[in-house]
Formats: structure tokens, sequence, C-alpha cells
């Protein structure tokens, strides 16, 4: 396992580790009375991000590049052999991810090129395992899953008609590599996507790796466009040494690449081992090398140090010949442990600030009812201790000016009742917002209009038309949002002042990253058909492919926005709710003690005795709580001082 393998291994543990520890946090709530069911929802939801947590790679490239040797020489050679399909010419025929689901067994499925013609997305198709062909893999025969690999390299001969619908011709594109044989024939993929599950030491901590076929296929397959390629957390751009930059690469760098990516990418300057012609001393090969950096990053705008010349090919020989001089020669280990270096500290970063922030929102919730608690007690002891050597008259006027605080308490309570009343509908209505009827709605409208016009234009206005109506949705939702963040803060200030409450100030919730994702959706298609003024045949699938998978992507960005706007509506009442009931829980207790001493069932002096040890026991929790928060810091990697009530 290079450099790169020895950090992900190191994440992996990393996060399992932290998860025990917020699972623990969580075990001792339960035990101490301290959970209910929003600090256990908040646990649950930590613990699975970090289970789910994931890394994705898309290798990116021209074909003949190297791609699938890159990732046999980084993730295979302990395999012995290549595992990817490897040779000259076009081996990638499809997308082809490589993950691992303990949920499913190890196989290979793959997906029929067929299915394109029915305007259906990979994602839709996902789930339905009849779509998919199923080759069971031994993860202990590594030559039986390079035969199942093997797949990936399979084509069709279809007729032209068939390959424009694919969207595998244009006829009308003179500039297209792709023509008709004398029989009028083309050679497609047999499969539009590939999905490996296979138990590697990475893939089972969390990695996918996403092999792309060549710089021509992206277009015709709108989700490596809209989905895998913008959603990976690094993109490796692979270049060839004697090839240099071609004038496309260039544009899938800037249209797909550079527009979509401000970090986590990495481009790698493969195969050169073409240049060692044993004619060149080590300082002319390494002179030349350099040259061809240079000429790389002023062609991408990209700084030397972002181009990492390899050859993957003697790697992977290097590796499986356990020969050190040619690894080094390779110079693999300088872009390992660039990924290493960047990527991985990157995503940790990610995960310990989610984290960071659910944490710290129940452990500043679980402070606040520790030192609401530890309060009430002091004062129910100075409260109690007024009454030593007291007549009854005074016992009998504390307990009447206890009642009423208690009245006064219940009557505001239908403050609170009200803000559920206006939460509740909220809610309805940012869910009647924010996907459902509303996106299913707009998408029949938008297909409508497409449908009834073969002019670019009319297909056009139908996208233009979704877009603008999805982005009318978001805002109607985010000053919904905005709306409730005011009431909330109003409630916590009522509260706070009237009851002496320790609310602060409510979590926030912001929708500008969905705006953003809309926005890059909505460039993204504007330079991919802006400039067609006749939708031919070819343009015309094209278009209703890209269109499913805009539509399905929309479903996506709405079910999360729903997902986490109805998490941060329960979030956002939870801390005012506990307190409530925390705070009538501590004028029962008041009341009951006043009146048993007046009953004369119960000592005064037994009573404070017994509060006194509940002021204790709300200590000894206060410091249980500080130790196993401090756990969590400190797996976090930010040990702060620890928050104590007031």
């Amino acid at each position: 396992m290079g450099a790169f393998g020895e950090r992900i291994a190191e994440y992996g543990d990393w996060r399992r580790e932290l998860a025990g520890s917020v699972q623990r946090y969580g075990r001792w709530l339960e035990d101490a009375g301290l959970s209910d069911a929003a600090s256990q929802g908040r646990v649950e939801r930590i613990v699975e991000r970090l289970a789910k947590e994931r890394i994705s790679m898309a290798f990116v490239a021209e074909f003949s590049r190297g791609k699938s040797e890159l990732i046999n020489a980084i993730f295979f050679a302990d395999r012995g052999q290549r595992i990817l399909p490897s040779a000259a010419g076009r081996t990638t025929m499809c997308p082809t991810e490589l993950m691992y689901d303990r949920s499913r067994p190890s196989s290979l499925r793959l997906l029929p090129i067929e299915t394109r013609l029915r305007d259906v997305t990979v994602s839709e198709l996902r789930e339905h395992d009849s779509e998919w062909r199923e080759i069971p893999i031994d993860p202990a025969d590594p030559a039986g899953l390079a035969g199942a690999l093997a797949s990936v390299r399979e084509t069709l001969s279809v007729d032209a008609a068939q390959a424009v619908l694919l969207g595998m011709y244009d006829e009308d594109d003179p500039d297209s590599a792709v023509r008709p044989d004398a029989r009028g024939r083309i050679e497609v993929p047999r499969w539009r996507h590939a999905i490996v599950n296979y138990p590697h030491p990475l893939l089972e901590l969390g990695l996918v790796v996403i092999d792309t076929p060549g710089l021509n296929a992206i277009g015709a397959e709108p989700e490596l466009t809209l989905k895998l390629i913008p959603g990976a957390d690094a993109v490796l751009f692979v270049l060839a040494a004697d090839a240099g930059v071609t004038r496309s690469d260039i544009e899938v760098w800037r249209e797909h690449i550079s527009a979509s990516h401000k970090s986590g990418r990495f481009v790698v300057l493969n195969k050169i081992d073409g240049l060692w012609d044993g004619l060149k001393d080590d300082v002319q090969l390494q002179l030349e090398i350099a040259q061809q950096v240079g000429s790389v990053a002023h062609a991408l705008d990209l700084p030397n140090d972002r181009i990492y010349p390899v050859s993957a090919q003697k790697a992977l020989v290097a590796r499986v010949n356990r020969d050190p001089l040619l690894l080094k020669r390779s110079r693999m280990s300088d872009l390992e442990y660039a990924l290493g270096r960047e990527l991985v500290p990157q995503q940790r970063e990610i995960a310990r600030e989610h984290v960071s922030r659910e944490f710290e929102a129940l452990h500043a919730q679980v402070c606040a009812t520790l030192g609401a608690r530890r309060r009430a007690a002091v004062e129910q002891l100075f409260e109690l201790g007024g009454l030593r050597g007291k007549n009854r008259g005074v016992m009998d006027h504390m307990a009447a000016r206890i009642r009423r605080e208690r009245d006064e308490f219940d009557r505001s309570l239908r403050q609170l009742q009200g803000l559920r009343a206006v939460l509740a509908r909220h809610s309805q209505t940012l869910g009647e917002t924010v996907g459902g009827e509303s996106l299913k709605r707009r998408l029949r409208h938008a297909r409508e209009a497409m449908r009834s016009s073969s002019f670019s234009i009319g297909l056009r206005s139908g996208m233009n038309a979704l877009i603008g109506a999805v982005r009318d949705d978001f805002e109607r939702a985010s000053q919904l949002v905005d709306e409730v963040a005011t009431l909330m803060s109003a409630m916590y200030r009522s509260f706070s002042a009237e009851h002496g409450l320790s609310l602060g100030n409510p979590a926030l919730y912001s929708m500008r990253r969905f705006h953003a994702e809309l926005d890059r959706i909505d460039q993204l298609q504007r330079r991919q058909f802006g400039a067609v003024t006749l939708a031919t045949t070819s343009q015309q699938a094209l278009m209703r492919r890209f269109f499913e998978s805009v539509a399905v992507r929309l479903r996506e960005i709405e079910e999360i926005a729903d997902r986490e706007i109805q998490a941060w509506l329960r979030t956002v009442m939870s801390p005012i709710e506990t307190q409530v009931r925390e705070h009538q829980a501590q004028l029962k207790r008041r009341l009951d003690a006043v009146r048993r001493v007046l009953e004369a069932s119960d000592s005064l002096e037994s009573r404070i005795d017994e509060i006194e040890r509940q002021r204790a026991d709300v200590e000894q929790r206060i410091a249980l709580a500080g130790e196993f928060a401090l756990q969590v810091r400190e797996m976090l990697g930010r040990v702060h001082t620890a928050i104590v009530p007031a």
C-alpha cells in the first residue's frame, strides 16, 4: 500500500474511532437520563454520516492515455496482475465505478446500452436489479476479477440510425471520428455503465474510483457532467507525455473540470517512459520532462507543481516485481504523496467540521440542561434554607409565590403552542415547495413544452422554464426558512428573559449551496446547447437524455434540501422544548418540597439534605459530560476548554 493508501487507511481508522466516541457519549446520555428523541437523532446522524463518508476519485482522459493502467498501478498492484483492462486503443468503453457496499455480494453489474433509448437515467436504474447483468466475483481470485472486468471492453455493431438515437453518432458533425463502415454499421459500447462491488481494503474504507471512457463519451452521458465528475472529491485529468494537450483536452478541462472544481484537481502527465530512449542521460531526460510539464501547465493555466509526470505502466511492473529503483523512476510515489497530502486532509476537514458543528450543538444543549438543574438546586437550597425558623404563614406565602410562577409559565406556554402551529404550517408549506408534487408538476410541464417542438429554441425554453421554476421554489423556501429563524429568535429571547432559560441563539440554516448547484446546472446546459439553432435527431436525443438527467439531479437536490430543512426544524425546536420541560419539572419539585414540609410529611432538614444530594449528583454529571465531550474533541483534533454551565 502506497502513501495514498496509508492515508486513506488512517482516515478510515479516525472515522471509526470518532464514531465510537460519539456513540459512547450517546449511551452516557441515556444512562444519565439526559437523552430524548432529538439528541439521539443527532447522535445517529453523526454516526451514520461517518459510516457513509466517501472519498470519490474520477479519472478523466481521452482514450489511450493510460487511465486504467494508472488505476491498476495505484490500487491493484498487490494483486500481482492487471485488473482493469489496459491495452493499446480504447479499453474502458463505459463509465466504471469501483466501490464496496457490504449489503451486496461481490460482483460486476453491467447496464445494457439499450437503456439509453428509454430516456431513463443511470441513477433511476441503480436500484432495479432486473435491468443489470450481474457477474459474480470471487474476491480471492484476481484472475477471475480481471476476466469479469474485461466485459467493459465489449462492443456492439448497430446501424447508423440506432447509433444516433443512442447518442454515439452525429451524422451532421463533419469532425466526428465515428463513421459507418461499408455496411452502414457503427461500433458502439455494449454497456452503458458498470459498477464493481469489490472488497478491496481501500474501497472498504469508503473510497470510490470512477474510470470514465474517452472524452468524446462525456457529453453523450449527461450524468457524467451533471453528477459523477462534479461530485468527485478529486479529478485526475490524465494526459500522455508524447501527445501533450489536444484541443479536446482543453475543452473538457475548461468546461467540465476547471469550471466545477476549485480544489482536488490533479493533472497527470502519463507515459513518461516513452521518453526513455537510452540515448539521453538523466539530466537531459529530466529537462525534457520539465519542458513538457511547463507546456501542459501553460495550456491549462496551472502552476507547474500541479502537473505530475508519471509512468503508470512502469509503476505497476515495479510493484508486481518489487523493483524499488523502477518504482522511483516511475515517479508514481510523488503523485500518491500529493493525493494523500491534499485529498485526505481535505475530506477529513469536511467531516470534522460537520461532526464538530452537530456535536457542539448537542453538547451545548446537554450543558444547558445540566446548568438549569444545578441552578434550580442551588436556588431551592437557598429557598428552603430561608425557611429555617419561619412560621407557617411564611411557608404558605412561599408556596403561593411558586404557584403564581407556575401559572405564569403555563400561560406563556400558549405562545409556544402557537409557535408549534406556525412551524407545522411552515413545515407543510416547505414540503410542498421543495420537492413532492410541485416538482412533478413542473417536470410534466417542461416535458410537454420540449416534446411539442423539434427546434432547439423550444427545447431550450422547456429546460430554462424548469430551472427557473425550481429557482423560484428555492427562493420561496429560503424566505420561509428566514421567517422561521426570525420567529425562533424572538421566542428564544422571550423565554430567556421572562423565565431565565439559557437558550442563546437558534441554529441557522442556509440554502446557498443549493442555489449554487442550480446555477452550475444552468450554466452547463447553456454551454452545451446555447449555440444550437436547429435540433437534429442526435441533438434531440441528447437533449432529452440531458433533460432527464437534470430532472433526476433536481429531485436529488430537493430531497436533500427537504430532508435537511425538516431536520433543522426539529433541531431548532429541541432546545426550547427541552428547557421548557426541565423548567416545568423544577417548578413542580419546588412546590412539592414546600408542600411536603407544610404537611409535616417530611422535615425541612431532610428535604435540604435530599436537594444537596441532587446538586452533588448534577455536579458529577457535569464533570462526566465534560469528560465524554473531551474524548470526542480529542478525536476531532481540536481540544477545547470544556463548556461549564452557568
